[in-house]
């Protein structure tokens, strides 16, 4: 039997409806298979078994914004729900999990939230006391809804002054905070010297597709002439996921072994390896795989995604046996789990895929995250505050540090021609955070979530996804535009780089007096081959 819904906007039942990026919900809001469909005015999540099940959708509340909501896990039942007051429901339960998990019923401040979540908790029972009447129950569970979004994000920012604060006390911020990943394809000499001169480290994305796409032609000049250069001015470099399983990244030759596991790894193991052997004296930090548990380019089972991870960490390991190395995880919230063929799953949840990782064995030192949202396409519809602060904590016990190596939202709210995509990608299509994305609530959502992340005592560092709006993965998605001019999302990171930049270690000479630290030596030329 499905679970069924009603949905009511201004006091009338919808007779027509369009679920946006709906999945099923399963267990700790896990994406499952599922049809979702509207017909006869319900809103229907078929599923292959009765197990309780919720959904997800793009839901709109109002002036606070437009995201992807969640319901409760449901039974099925004859009856239909009322999807309004099911999702105001989820997420008045959820700031009751998320305040004890927080421990805030400690500090005299947070009072005036307990205020605020006891109205929004006295109007639901209100609307369960009209459930008779759906049209006004659902009238005032949208009412409730938008108490409790309003809400969760005032906690998630009173969370996170409380952590960073905490943070700053104990000086716990490493040097290099704040990157950028930069295109490999970009030749030019202001974007080069932004690069070097304006953020920590630099995250050099290095697709196997481009630099070798052919099986035997091996193209690494661009690549060559970035590291070379950062290596040059000294600028710390994260190198990038060297295997990243979809179809922009994976050589189209490689579609013959689509079926074949051992010729994969076969592959694979050949391209990390060459890669790692040449730039083995200019890496800091070596970004292995990400993405891999997405399972979109290869149909790999879960055992194989295990072992494909194990054996190319293992390899840079052997390679290069003082390598940090990450393992990136892709899509955090896991919608792609819900998308499989045939009814069966996609890939892994992302947090099965972490856990199993942190408990296996596998010698990475810390996770990959990558988190872009704000347009409409499987795992990047909108997201609120307080959902990315509830996801990011689910790292908290994996005792591995995170290093976010590619994050970023749209800087306009229509399509971008001079993106990836030549403009197929719509931002105003995919939800929004307060208002229509624009520069300005760019640089307002790069502070908010910045902080947010660093607040998370194992969040070591963080790069914006796009340099410039030169060819951005998203709409407007850099911090300068396409004349390579500052933006306020790149005004807001320089900011944010002076408020959390360490204390100079000075060191006492034999008189007394402190003393520069001495200057790194100049790292060795890039090998040749």
């Amino acid at each position: 039997m499905p679970v069924k819904f009603e949905i009511y906007r201004n006091g009338a039942r919808l007779t027509a409806f369009e679920p946006v990026a709906a999945m099923a919900i399963g267990p700790e809001s896990v994406p499952v298979p599922g049809e979702i469909l509207f017909r006869d005015g319900l809103l229907i999540v078929n599923r292959k078994d009765d197990h309780a099940v919720g959904i997800a959708l793009l839901w709109d509340v109002g002036p606070l914004g437009s995201f992807i909501l969640e319901t409760t896990r449901l039974q099925p039942r004859e009856k239909p729900y009322v999807l309004n007051v099911e999702l105001a429901r989820f997420r008045l339960m959820k700031i009751v999990q998320k305040q004890e998990d927080w421990n805030l019923f400690d500090f005299p401040k947070f009072e005036k939230f307990l205020q605020k979540l006891h109205e929004g908790q006295m109007l639901f029972a209100e609307t369960l006391g009209k459930l008779h009447d759906p049209a006004v129950a659902a009238g005032l569970a949208d009412r409730a809804l938008e108490m409790a979004i309003d809400l969760s994000e005032q906690l998630a920012t009173f969370h996170t002054d409380l952590l960073l604060n905490r943070r700053k006390q104990t000086n716990g911020f490493v040097k290099h905070v704040f990157g950028c990943r930069i295109d490999p394809q970009v030749n030019n000499e202001r974007y080069r010297e932004m690069v070097a001169t304006q953020f920590d480290y630099a995250v050099v994305p290095m697709s196997w597709k481009e630099v070798q796409p052919q099986e035997q032609s091996f193209n690494p000049a661009p690549v060559d002439e970035w590291v070379e250069f950062l290596s040059k001015r000294r600028v710390p470099t994260i190198a990038g996921p060297l295997v990243r399983l979809d179809s922009q990244n994976v050589p189209d030759w490689m579609v013959i072994w689509e079926h074949d596991f051992d010729m994969l790894r076969e592959m694979a193991y050949d391209y990390v390896q060459k890669m790692v052997t040449r730039y083995r004296k200019a890496v800091a930090v070596w970004n292995v795989v990400a993405g891999i548990q997405s399972n979109t380019a290869f149909s790999l089972s879960f055992e194989q995604i295990i072992e494909l991870t194990r054996l190319l960490v293992s390899q840079v390991k052997t390679l290069l046996p003082g390598a940090r190395t990450l393992v990136t995880i892709t899509h955090p919230f896991g919608e792609y789990h819900a998308r499989g063929r045939g009814g069966a799953p996609a890939g892994v949840p992302p947090m099965l895929y972490a856990e199993m990782l942190a408990n296996a064995g596998i010698a990475f030192e810390a996770f990959g995250l990558e988190i872009e949202l704000g347009v409409p396409t499987t795992g990047n519809f909108n997201r609120d505050l307080f959902q990315m602060s509830c996801a990011l904590d689910k790292f908290a016990t994996l005792g591995k540090p995170v290093f976010i190596t590619a994050i970023g939202v749209p800087g306009r709210h229509n399509a971008d021609p001079g993106d990836v995509t030549g403009g197929r990608l719509n931002p105003d299509q995919a939800g929004r955070w307060h208002r229509p994305w624009d520069p300005q609530l760019q640089a307002e959502w790069m502070d908010a979530v910045y902080q947010m992340a660093l607040s998370k005592p194992f969040v070591e560092a963080i790069a914006w996804n796009n340099l410039t709006d030169v060819k951005p993965s998203l709409p407007g998605g850099g911090l300068l535009d396409d004349m390579l001019q500052p933006k306020a999302a790149f005004t807001k990171l320089q900011q944010l780089r002076e408020k959390f930049r360490p204390p100079p270690v000075q060191v006492p000479t034999a008189h007394g007096a402190p003393a520069q630290p001495a200057t790194p030596p100049t790292p060795p030329p890039l090998p040749r081959k």
